[in-house]
């Protein structure tokens, strides 16, 4: 049950939980249902859950060769996929909208204002503005 439409969810038991958690515990869900062509490629992955399926996580894999985020090396195996529109918000769960990313920058992204530009062949950070005025867009150096 929402509380005033974006502040706070509350649970079952009447525990609250912040619009920031639960935007994180949606991106982190652990399942989904595909629609796989005659290879077994991903065609259409379904809006009720919010896994990734194998073949999307290969491709973020050959794209973003582990945690895509500026400096980090940490690899796929210890990343999970983020989805840079929300899932919750209507984002959908597809190479386009979505990248690898360790744990510590996942949540680092959902809580500080970090935004994401999604390329075909890269992802690119902005920071926020906070941190750069102008909010240049970073890369990974490791993962060029």
């Amino acid at each position: 049950m929402l509380i005033d439409g974006i502040g706070a969810a509350a649970l079952d038991y009447g525990t609250f939980l912040s619009a920031a958690d639960a935007r994180r515990w949606a991106c982190e869900a652990k399942i989904i249902p595909v629609v796989c062509g005659g290879k077994g490629e991903p065609l259409d992955v379904g809006r009720a859950m919010r896994t990734v399926p194998a073949g999307v996580r290969r491709a973020l894999v050959v794209r973003d060769k582990g945690c895509a985020f500026p400096g980090c090396g940490r690899p796929p195996a210890r990343c999970s996929a983020h989805h840079n529109k929300h899932w919750v918000d209507g984002g959908q769960t597809s190479v386009a909208n979505c990248c690898l990313l360790c744990e510590y920058h996942h949540r680092l992204v959902h809580n500080t204002g970090w935004g994401i530009t999604i390329h075909p062949d890269r992802v690119e950070f902005i920071p926020p503005a906070v941190l750069d005025p102008d909010r240049r867009p970073l890369r990974n150096p490791l993962r060029c």
